[in-house]
């Protein structure tokens, strides 16, 4: 089995999730092929959310380029970002480092094509719901991708940082989501939800948003053990 690297801490629930993932899709053939090594490297998720909201997304690439150079020396064959906002640099980050790199956002794409979706409502941070990264990537393969208002991406965006990411998940605030959510789907005829922070799948059950759901975090799990299985 190839050697995984993780970099994770953006936020550590989510890094906590990751690995786990990873350990549990390898549980049912533990007998004949054990569990993969795992390198993770936790960058801190404050220093980086200030890097993010001062727009300094050359320093944010240049750090974690060097962390995967780090997860290579380390022995890793390839990696993940375990987040979906650092994305937003993702081909930056991979032209930056030798390290193989598997995307969420190509990922999730992938999965959505399989699934024929065509409308989707793209939830995450204000960085990843403002900017296009998703969007261009999904234009590609012909699906369009919906986000909240500017005041409702304001409020989701302080709520994962002021709450999801310190483990806090708030009734109150799932309720509300789950409302944006609601009004989008009804408003747009949308097919499904994309939950691009790793924080909304650890909040909301896949059936909980009256809409299909897709969990990028483990889109992105099952393709970085399939990547890690192959010869």
């Amino acid at each position: 089995m190839k050697k995984i690297g993780i970099i994770g801490g953006l936020s550590p629930e989510s890094t906590i999730s990751y690995y786990d993932g990873i350990i549990d899709a390898f549980r049912p053939s533990y007998e004949s092929s054990g569990f993969p090594e795992i390198l993770i490297n936790s960058l801190d998720l404050k220093h980086f959310t200030h890097l993010a909201q001062t727009g300094n997304w050359s320093a944010i690439t240049k750090e974690i380029a060097l962390r995967c150079e780090r997860l290579k020396e380390a022995g890793a064959d390839f990696g993940a970002i375990a987040s979906n906002t650092p994305h937003k640099v993702f081909d930056n980050i991979a032209a930056s480092t030798s390290l193989p790199l598997i995307s969420i956002v190509e990922a999730t794409k992938e999965f959505a094509i399989r699934k024929n979706f065509t409308k989707l409502i793209l939830l995450g941070t204000a960085f990843t719901m403002s900017s296009t990264f998703y969007q261009d990537i999904f234009k590609e393969a012909g699906i369009s991708l919906i986000t909240p208002s500017a005041e409702e991406q304001k409020y989701i965006h302080s709520k994962i940082f002021s709450e999801m990411v310190l483990g806090i998940f708030n009734e109150k605030t799932k309720l509300h989501i789950k409302n944006i959510v609601g009004k989008l789907a009804v408003e747009n005829k949308a097919d499904g939800a994309i939950l691009a922070c790793t924080e909304l799948p650890i909040m909301f059950k896949l059936s909980e948003l009256g809409i299909f759901s897709l969990d990028p975090s483990a889109i992105h799990i099952q393709a970085i053990t399939n990547h890690c299985q192959e010869a």
